[in-house]
């Protein structure tokens, strides 16, 4: 059932007009009230009355992106393959950075809804966080499809990294290069790919007889500055992992900046691998084995089903792109 704005208002005491005023960004409502009355429909999970609004008519040319972090040069690739098949169509981007925070996902979501967008392209914050906002936007008849990350409990299309051989990989060279104690700098932890990537390396060390004690994992945020953080906590410790993966670019920076801040040597001291590959990976003094990813490939990919699911309402496609180990000298062998 959809929740009105009447509903907000009764919940909250106030009149439906001033609920009104605080979801358009009209004035007459203080900064303090809208604030509430925005965390309430949040959490309700309001969003706009498609039908009222009259969104159903005709075909804007626009769509909707949602990517976590602007900054990172993984998402800015994947929105180039996206361009690439909505451009020649005459389609607009909306591209809204969420920042990794829930509320801004949903506070953006019901700003697509609302400029009309025919579709939307998302790599959602949280792996069920904005479920419910997410479903009813679909049960409205606004496809969706998720890219990089997903959110299991809906069955949409998706188009992401087999993570797991990618994490599968980078342990095994690991232990064939002798490493038997693994640290871990980790994405965010309520992120998809967060959790199936360190699931992914539990699992496969305690097929391969590599120890990671909890000490060893740490929740880099998918950022450069608390990847840094949670590298310094990590190797400022007694007992200190031989080899570290870093579960992202972004996170690789901020790592490499902590280690020569320590005066830890890569690979003498500790070895480093990282899933994801960028630029410096290959500029840092040693180069950094890594699994790469194909970021422009997946917004290709992602936006020509989205142009199926408007044009023909294709029923839902899971597809998982194949990643690839890159060797270089960034890792040590233990004899």
């Amino acid at each position: 059932m959809r929740v009105t704005i009447k509903q907000i208002a009764s919940k909250l005491g106030v009149n439906p007009s001033t609920v009104s005023r605080a979801l358009s960004g009209k004035s007459g409502v203080s900064d303090q009230l809208r604030e509430k009355i925005v965390r309430e429909a949040l959490k309700m999970g309001y969003f706009p009355d498609m039908t009222a609004m009259g969104l159903r008519k005709g075909h804007t040319k626009v769509i909707g992106v949602l990517i976590p972090d602007i900054s990172n040069p993984f998402f800015a690739q994947a929105v180039r393959g996206m361009e690439k098949i909505f451009y020649p169509m005459g389609y607009q981007l909306i591209l809204c950075s969420t920042e990794e925070n829930s509320e801004r996902e949903a506070a953006n979501l019901r700003m697509l809804v609302s400029q009309r967008v025919e579709g939307l392209l998302s790599a959602p914050v949280d792996s069920g966080g904005n479920a419910v906002i997410y479903r009813k936007i679909h049960a409205e008849g606004i496809p969706i499809v998720f890219f990089d990350r997903l959110i299991p409990d809906l069955k949409l299309s998706s188009v992401i990294t087999d993570n797991e051989q990618g994490i599968r990989d980078l342990m095994e060279y690991l232990h064939r290069r002798g490493h038997r104690k693994l640290g871990i700098i980790n994405l965010r932890g309520r992120s998809f790919t967060g959790k199936v990537r360190l699931r992914s390396a539990i699992e496969t060390a305690e097929k391969l007889g590599i120890e990671i004690r909890q000490e060893w994992i740490k929740d880099g945020n998918s950022t450069q500055s608390e990847a840094y953080e949670a590298t310094v906590q990590m190797l400022s410790l007694k007992s200190k992992p031989t080899a570290i993966i870093v579960n992202n670019n972004l996170m690789m920076l901020g790592t490499m900046k902590a280690l020569r801040d320590l005066k830890i040597n890569v690979p003498k001291d500790v070895s480093l691998v990282g899933f994801d590959d960028s630029y410096w990976n290959q500029i840092f003094d040693p180069p950094i084995s890594c699994i790469a990813q194909d970021p422009e490939q997946m917004g290709l990919i992602a936006a020509t089903m989205l142009l199926d699911a408007i044009f023909h309402h294709a029923k839902p496609v899971q597809t998982v792109l194949k990643a690839h180990f890159i060797e270089r000298e960034s890792v040590s062998v233990i004899s």
